[in-house]
């Protein structure tokens, strides 16, 4: 045996691996030791337990032994290669998961808002108008609440037939508002109130139950950009204050009836 030949025992020791490792790595053919003894035990040369460093040191980054069995009989590429290669994998592996994290919150609060439809039915619905993006901010303020266990509810029923006439019905009742802010009619006007009367029974009937009283803290939440997904204001500068003040006034005339 020459000083740099070491038994099986030796190798294992200072490679921090187990015998039976190194005599599964001999019977693949990934770490054939160069020497035997005269008794017949394998003996490692330097250069076996160098080959073996890298080895172990692949097995680390998670490469199955039929890869670096690839990778050592691959005289063209050099470790920093192999090490650019990975960190390449690893990087695009990281941004799949956070994907896959990203796709799962959305879904998560897409429930949160008792939206059951499938990602596919919701972009057909809403497109890039994204009711579930603030519902963390949402069940935050409303939360625990009747009304949000209500429209949760009532929401969670919903498939995407019923959600594009949900959209079509408020569609047409911002653009009724809209329309009559462009027209210069006073938000006080008996037919802006009549709209807000409109709105009012909307929520009533597709949400949550939804007095005037209700109604008022729903206009305050307009003013305020409070609303859950498109802000009145994005819509039309100024169409926020205006629909709390059709609401306001609604409210007043009714409940002085």
């Amino acid at each position: 045996m020459s000083t740099e030949e070491c038994t099986v025992g030796v190798v294992a020791r200072m490679a921090g691996v187990s015998v039976r490792t190194l005599h599964h790595y001999d019977e693949i053919g990934l770490l054939e030791p160069e020497g035997r003894s005269s008794t017949g035990y394998r003996l490692y040369t330097g250069d076996d337990v160098r080959k073996l460093q890298r080895i172990l040191f692949y097995r680390e980054l998670d490469f199955d032994l039929e890869t670096i069995r690839a990778i050592l009989a691959d005289q063209a590429s050099t470790d920093v290669d192999r090490l650019h290669q990975q960190r390449r994998l690893l990087t695009e592996r990281i941004a799949r998961h956070q994907a896959m994290v990203a796709l799962i919150d959305k879904e998560l609060n897409a429930r949160t808002l008792g939206i059951t439809l499938t990602p596919h039915e919701r972009l057909e619905v809403f497109g890039s108008f994204v009711l579930e993006e603030n519902a963390a901010r949402a069940e935050e303020r409303w939360g625990g609440s009747e009304l949000w266990q209500q429209r949760n509810l009532r929401a969670s029923t919903y498939s995407a037939e019923d959600w594009l006439e949900v959209r079509s019905e408020q569609s047409r009742i911002h653009l009724r508002f809209l329309d009559s802010m462009n027209a210069g009619i006073p938000a006080t006007d008996p037919i802006v109130m009549d709209v807000a009367e409109e709105h009012r029974l909307h929520l009533h009937r597709r949400f949550h139950d939804c007095d005037y009283g209700t109604h008022r803290s729903v206009a305050k939440s307009y003013l305020a950009n409070e609303r859950i997904g498109l802000n009145l204001d994005d819509v039309a500068p100024g169409l926020s204050r205006y629909v709390y003040d059709a609401i306001i006034a609604n409210a007043e005339r009714m409940m002085d009836v």
